[in-house]
């Protein structure tokens, strides 16, 4: 096995682990992060493992890169705002989405300068990781509102993941110039109406597609 796909391998296995150790490391570098972001200082490996106290080997035996660690620190960001506006929207779901996509433009202007830098390496971590973590929770919302006939939860949930995160890449890489509002605006309005309408019960040719008497 050559270095390259051995580190690959030791990162997999501690993504996930519950290993004390390697839980604290990996908090310690998204509070460097965070710090970082906060400072308005440059984010580089380097940088990160200085403020974690850490060396560099570390934080490339935990992430492959920033643009890696950078996705790692928004998915639970994006499925805490997901949570929340699915619980929100059984009393207003054009408010609930409307807020969903005010706090993802919030979050992403506050750690700015860690996407940026992320979105600005070679490959595609943090926009493959944001997009992904995006399509999730769609799908899961989209089989919640039960669609019409012919729209596939796939589909759907993909193609609004992927324009939502090349917006939000463009607008950290200075690509568009616009306010976290105008953003969280557009994100909102370029949505498909009818996923952020009240739930209906499905026709009876939906029902009976889905097996339902």
């Amino acid at each position: 096995m050559s270095d390259a796909a051995g580190s690959d391998a030791l990162r997999r296995g501690l993504r996930d682990s519950a290993d004390p150790r390697a839980e604290r490391t990996r908090r310690r570098l998204f509070e460097a992060a965070q710090a970082l972001c906060d400072r308005g200082e440059d984010v580089t490996a380097a940088g990160l493992a200085r403020e974690a106290k850490v060396s560099r080997s570390v934080f490339y035996t935990h992430f492959s890169d920033v643009g890696e660690l950078a996705a790692r620190m928004i998915e639970p960001v994006l499925g805490e705002i997901a949570a929340e506006a699915a619980v929100a929207r059984d009393t207003d779901p054009h408010r609930a989405m409307r807020d969903a996509h005010e706090r993802v433009a919030t979050h992403v202007n506050a750690n700015r300068v860690l996407y940026r830098a992320a979105f600005r390496l070679p490959g595609d971590a943090l926009l493959d990781g944001m997009r992904e973590a995006m399509r999730v929770a769609l799908a899961a919302h989209i089989d919640m509102l039960r669609p019409a006939a012919g729209i596939r939860t796939d589909i759907a949930a993909g193609y609004v993941a992927a324009a939502a995160t090349n917006v939000l890449a463009d607008w950290v890489t200075d690509q568009i110039q616009a306010s976290p509002s105008e953003i969280a605006h557009h994100l909102h309005v370029l949505m498909p109406s009818w996923m952020h309408e009240p739930i209906n019960e499905p026709s009876e040719e939906t029902a009976r597609k889905r097996g339902k008497p």
